[in-house]
């Protein structure tokens, strides 16, 4: 006699190269609105000035929305691959510009993240730079808000 979870492994039906990356596409949508939220959320915390346990806690909030930002975008990046028959579908195009915008954003976390650790300490030059590099990822974060809320409409417009 068969289990259960056998039996109901047996009787899903196995999904197309296409509605797997669909479903990857929407998957990183969410983890990419999750990852906007967080870094607005710490964005606002570090204007009011909360406590350094509030700090704490959204930072840790937030780097486990990016962490999953990471892996929702490699899981898109491996299934649209597989999918090229999906390449005239509306939600394929939206899907890589979001794909890009998260690339992008990941990009430039990670250097901001190594010029604040090469600083150390800040002289006129090193301040100016980092400086934009907060910048371009201001600018990659909002790209990645309107990325996401693109996929969301095409999505939603099926």
């Amino acid at each position: 006699m068969m289990s259960k979870s056998s039996a109901a492994r047996l009787s899903e039906p196995t999904l197309t190269p296409s509605a797997s990356a669909c479903g990857a596409a929407d998957s990183l949508m969410r983890a990419s609105a999750e990852c906007v939220h967080q870094h607005e959320r710490l964005g606002r915390a570090l204007e009011l000035a909360c406590s350094d346990g509030e700090l704490q806690h959204v930072a840790k909030c937030t780097a486990l929305a990016h962490t999953q930002l990471e892996a929702t975008t490699a899981a898109y990046d491996k299934t649209a691959t597989a999918a090229p028959e999906a390449k005239d579908q509306a939600w394929w195009h939206a899907a890589n510009g979001l794909w890009n915008a998260s690339n992008r954003f990941l990009q430039r976390t990670a250097g901001t993240d190594n010029v604040s650790r090469l600083a150390g300490k800040h002289s006129k030059e090193k301040l100016a730079e980092l400086a934009m590099e907060y910048e371009l990822e201001r600018s990659a974060l909002l790209a990645l808000k309107h990325a996401v809320e693109e996929f969301g409409d095409v999505r939603t417009a099926k």
